[in-house]
């Protein structure tokens, strides 16, 4: 019985990710896919192609594998860390992810015929993860006063040979156009923003320290340079507001 619930749900996720207009011919028919077969996993797949394999679809698969890589790494960081900054980067991919779903089921755009995907392709979801995620660490490292030129410099080269070409592997596989590819990384791009935005509002800060004293357990290694702490503001001679300078206190960053 338990097995047949998690068939059944497994299938209304398929579903739910898939409109009626997104379908091709072959899945409309109830036939298998002709073009390959779908490999990877959940928010990491792709279409491995029946024929014309060559090096560059090796590739391809890595990088199209690339989310869910990201998914196992900060689950992995995040269990050897005990942080909320890992905590905040799996938030990250699910916030992306949210996105994705609702964009694709407003737009209900077919992928591109090769693809043996049956959900929506407009936007690319892979894409979206993968700027967005290379957006926040940018703006992350791009603002961080504690790291030297050549530290940032090496940061954001290797995020973006990791994720930037992401997008590309899915348009070798063909389960994405270029221009799904294009409105991905945009809105990727503007996700990524808008996320390292709020998290320099000072609720946030806020928030960060209310779930440490909840769960005293966990590191607060967010942000990367420490929390500043502002001292209680200074009375004036009036006995009304505050002094025009605030007393403020650097706290270590913790690893």
């Amino acid at each position: 019985l338990k097995q047949s619930q998690r068939i059944r749900t497994c299938h209304g996720l398929k579903e739910a990710m898939s409109a009626p207009a997104c379908l091709p011919q072959w899945a409309q028919e109830g036939k298998s896919c002709p073009f390959g077969e779908k490999l990877g996993l959940l928010v990491g797949s792709w279409t491995w192609p029946n024929e014309g394999v060559t090096w560059v679809h090796y590739v391809a698969a890595f990088y199209s594998f690339m989310p869910m890589t990201m998914v196992f790494g900060i689950m992995l960081v995040g269990l050897w860390t005990r942080g909320l900054r890992e905590v905040i980067a799996f938030i990250f991919q699910f916030v992306c992810l949210v996105v994705m779903f609702i964009l694709k089921m407003i737009m209900q755009q077919p992928r591109p015929q090769g693809s043996c995907s049956t959900s929506c392709g407009m936007p690319s979801g892979h894409t979206l993860v993968s700027v967005g995620t290379f957006v926040w660490i940018f703006l992350e490292v791009h603002y961080a006063e504690w790291m030297d030129k050549r530290q940032k410099t090496i940061i954001v080269a290797v995020a973006g040979v990791l994720l930037i070409p992401v997008g590309w592997s899915r348009v070798v596989f063909h389960d994405h156009s270029w221009a799904q590819v294009f409105v991905g990384g945009v809105i990727g791009g503007l996700v990524g923003a808008l996320w390292y935005a709020m998290l320099q509002h000072r609720l946030t800060t806020w928030i960060l320290k209310l779930v440490k004293a909840w769960l005293p357990f966990m590191e607060l290694n967010y942000p990367l340079e420490g929390l500043v702490e502002e001292a209680p503001w200074a009375a004036t001679a009036s006995g009304y507001g505050a002094t025009g300078q605030k007393a403020q206190v650097q706290l270590a960053p913790q690893a």
